[in-house]
Formats: C-alpha cells, sequence, structure tokens
C-alpha cells in the first residue's frame, strides 16, 4: 500500500488480498453506534446480520424463559387453590400443565447449545445464555413438585375436610411470591430484586417449622386423621423446597447481572 493511502481493504478467504467494494462495507463515523472506539470503524453489513441474528436469538432465549416462569407461577396456584377449595379440577391441571414447562426447558436447552456453537458469545452474552439454561432447570424442578402437591392434594380432598389445611394458604403465598419476583428479578435484570429472596426463604424456611410442629400435635391428637396429617406435611415440604429453588433463580440473576456466584456463602455484590 503506497504511504499515505489509508484506504479500507479486505482479505479473501484464502489469506490474499483483496480489492474493496462498496457492496461489502459500510464505513462508520467514531460517533456512530454500536461502536465508538478508535478513529474509525468498519462494520460489514453481514457482520451486522449476524449481530442480528445473535440479539434476536438471545431475546427469544429471554422470552421462553419468562413463559416458563409463568406457567410454573400457573401451576403452583392451581394447586394450591386445588387443595384449599377441594377442587380436583385444578389438580388435573397442574399435572397436565407440566408438560408445557418440560417442553420449554428442552427448547431453552436446545437453543442455547445452538447459540454457544453458532455465535461462540463471550462475558454477559455467554452468562446470559448459561443462566437461562441453569434457570430453567430450576424452574422445571419447581413445576414438578407442583405436580406432587397436586398429587398429594388429590389424595386429602378425597376425604373429610381438614381445618388444618387452611395452614398451608401462608407457607403457598410466599413461595407463590418468591417464585414471581425471582423469575422477573431474572427477566428484567433486577440485582436488588434478586438479592432479596434469599432473606424471603428464610421466612418461608421458619413457617414451614411452625407448620411441621403444629402437624406432629395434631398427628399425637387425633390418630384416625393421622395419614391425612402426613399428606399435609409432604405438601408443606414441596413448598418450602419450590422456595429454595426460587432462590436458585434469583442466585443465578445475581451471576448474570454481576457475574459472582453467591451460591453456598459466596461474597454478595453490592447495589449501587
Amino acid at each position: 500500500m503506497p504511504a499515505g493511502d489509508f484506504s479500507p481493504f479486505f482479505c479473501n478467504v484464502q489469506g490474499k488480498r483483496a480489492e474493496p467494494g462498496p457492496s461489502k462495507l459500510t464505513i462508520l463515523s467514531p460517533d456512530s453506534p454500536p461502536f465508538k472506539e478508535g478513529p474509525l470503524t468498519i462494520m460489514s453489513t453481514q457482520s451486522r446480520h449476524i449481530l442480528g441474528v445473535f440479539e434476536e436469538s438471545l431475546s427469544h432465549l429471554n422470552s421462553n424463559i419468562l413463559r416458563m416462569g409463568r406457567q410454573a407461577q400457573a401451576n403452583l396456584d392451581h394447586a394450591i387453590r386445588g387443595l384449599l377449595e377441594r377442587n380436583i379440577d385444578l389438580c388435573n391441571r397442574t399435572v397436565a400443565d407440566d408438560e408445557i414447562v418440560d417442553e420449554l426447558e428442552k427448547q431453552i436447552d436446545r437453543e442455547g447449545i445452538e447459540l454457544i456453537m453458532k455465535f461462540s458469545p463471550v462475558a454477559r452474552d455467554l452468562r446470559r445464555v448459561i443462566s437461562t439454561m441453569k434457570a430453567a432447570s430450576a424452574i422445571e424442578r419447581i413445576s414438578d413438585h407442583a405436580v406432587s402437591l397436586a398429587r398429594r392434594a388429590r389424595l386429602i380432598i378425597a376425604n373429610p375436610a381438614l381445618p388444618e389445611s387452611e395452614l398451608l394458604r401462608v407457607l403457598g403465598d410466599l413461595a407463590a411470591a418468591m417464585l414471581k419476583d425471582a423469575v422477573s428479578s431474572f427477566c428484567e435484570g433486577n440485582l436488588e430484586a434478586a438479592l432479596m429472596i434469599q432473606g424471603r426463604d428464610t421466612e418461608l424456611d421458619a413457617a414451614y417449622r411452625e407448620f411441621n410442629k403444629a402437624m406432629v400435635l395434631r398427628i399425637t391428637q387425633d390418630p384416625a386423621r393421622a395419614q391425612d396429617y402426613v399428606d399435609l406435611l409432604f405438601c408443606a415440604r414441596f413448598i418450602e423446597r419450590i422456595g429454595d429453588q426460587s432462590v436458585n433463580v434469583s442466585e443465578d440473576a445475581v451471576y448474570l447481572l454481576t457475574a459472582r456466584d453467591i451460591r453456598h456463602g459466596g461474597e454478595r455484590p453490592e447495589v449501587k
């Protein structure tokens, strides 16, 4: 290249110099988005297209995890209402709709692997893909626990009503709120909300322990209904596990947003 000639040029696939073509290059000024570094940025039309496809794929991945989270919320709501309202149709709906969550998990895993293979994302984009796949696994387990709750509820409502069933309402409300906020913090990138989920799980655990004590006492007082009280204990356990999995989703959100792994006592980031 002659001295002072700063015309852009390509190398072709074989590594040989190729003459520039106006149809293959777009020259952007220093202030043009999406990049502002350096005196001059050159982005090919093909690169723009690849970037657009990648961003669209990430957006679709985020939409799917949101759909999955909302379906899991609905499954939990139907299971709890089925128990409290003695409505077997709601219990059956929870069991049937779990398949929707299962299919979304498989779709998210498939799309996540394809994203990594096609685009080799790095930094936050890579964390987005990995964290979404992990969150999908936790949400699938939440839906499984809702199914287990619905199946146990069908056994309970087949027998005469137990006033103690109403005690599960508090546990259910706490777990449902945790799940809703964990999913929204992940999809909306709300670090403060994600960090608060762990503390709320402590409240759920305390309520769960109190419920267990009450049921053990009722078993000794009314041994004829012992099996029903045991079924209620299982229901409470499923709800408590849903809280634990919601914490897992919130931890995935924190990792996505800050690259900090706060599992098992890891250092928590500060909210600015």
